[in-house]
């Protein structure tokens, strides 16, 4: 009895070890095929390096630019950064790509520049310059983006200050909206100029608002809702970002909203430690502060009562 019983029991305990020696290799297989994909997943960044020093840069910045492949720059960017973009493939990022470019006027003309303000831009040969090479960069940036990111790269495009506000590289958010870019914020010249400053802008004597706007320039500004007249009632504290300006005009469309003795400020290079400067007075004097110079390419104004 002892024998028959055993036989059937030793021979399925047979099968089920031959069952298992089986399914060992087809569970491998649903293991490996179960493995989560380690391939790069390519990304398209707008990165912003910071306005002024190149030590302005933020640690995320740095990051980002340590894992792209290839970066987008002007030239000028390009330069001040290139111990970070050792070993990529590097592009030139154009001027205001993938958006229209409105004319701008000329900027005033004055005699007698002192070095620490005279750094601006060479006119209209540049801004003629930029547009000739506008459709062969955009037509190299469509090209050699899509096809990074769809590879598994990485791609970075240049800008400084903070990225969406006055800055040349907008354009690639929309142009490439599909790839939903990531946008990496970077120290503006908003809070560079505010630190030079040294002051308190939300403190003002009777004002607490703080407005960031553009210097009027465009035909259209006077047509605006937000036109300097309308914002001028609010008698909040005004930033105007300004680079090619005609600066006695722009006094003079202040001093017909606001009163002679308006405290005004202007800071030159803000984030440039060598090269910052700020110039404060009222709407009654400051023509006569700055005198022959000519304003920078790089300043911001700012008229408020936060300045007394």
């Amino acid at each position: 009895m002892i024998s028959s019983f055993g036989r059937p029991r030793r021979a399925a305990i047979h099968l089920l070890g031959c069952l298992l020696l089986i399914g060992a290799p087809l569970a491998a297989d649903t293991a490996v095929e179960s493995r989560p994909s380690t391939a790069k997943s390519g990304h398209l960044y707008l990165v912003s390096v910071g306005v002024g020093d190149p030590d302005n840069i933020t640690v995320r910045a740095q990051k980002t630019l340590a894992e792209a492949d290839i970066v987008f720059g002007m030239e000028g960017t390009r330069e001040r950064f290139a111990d970070l973009l050792q070993g990529k493939e590097t592009y030139e990022a154009g001027h205001g790509l993938f958006r229209p470019m409105h004319r701008q006027s000329k900027p005033e003309s004055r005699e007698g520049t002192p070095a620490a303000l005279n750094q601006g831009d060479s006119g209209d040969v540049r801004r003629q310059r930029r547009e000739q090479e506008r459709p062969r960069l955009e037509a190299q940036a469509r090209q050699v983006i899509r096809e990074a990111v769809a590879a598994g790269k990485t791609v970075a495009v240049l800008d400084n200050g903070d990225p969406t506000i006055y800055a040349p590289h907008t354009g690639y958010l929309t142009e490439f909206a599909d790839l939903n870019p990531t946008v990496i914020p970077g120290l503006s010249s908003f809070n560079a100029a505010n630190a030079a400053l040294g002051r308190a802008i939300t403190q003002g004597e009777h004002s607490r608002s703080v407005i960031l706007t553009r210097t009027p320039g465009d035909p259209l500004d006077a047509a605006r809702l937000d036109n300097l007249e309308t914002l001028a009632k609010s008698r909040s504290t005004l930033v105007f970002f300004t680079m090619r300006s005609k600066f006695s005009e722009f006094v003079d469309q202040l001093k017909a909203h606001y009163p002679g003795e308006t405290p005004i400020a202007i800071v030159a290079h803000a984030g440039y430690r060598q090269d910052e400067q700020v110039i404060t007075a009222t709407l009654d004097t400051i023509l006569e502060r700055v005198g022959g110079e000519k304003l920078p390419f790089e300043h911001l104004i700012y008229v408020g009562d936060f300045l007394k």
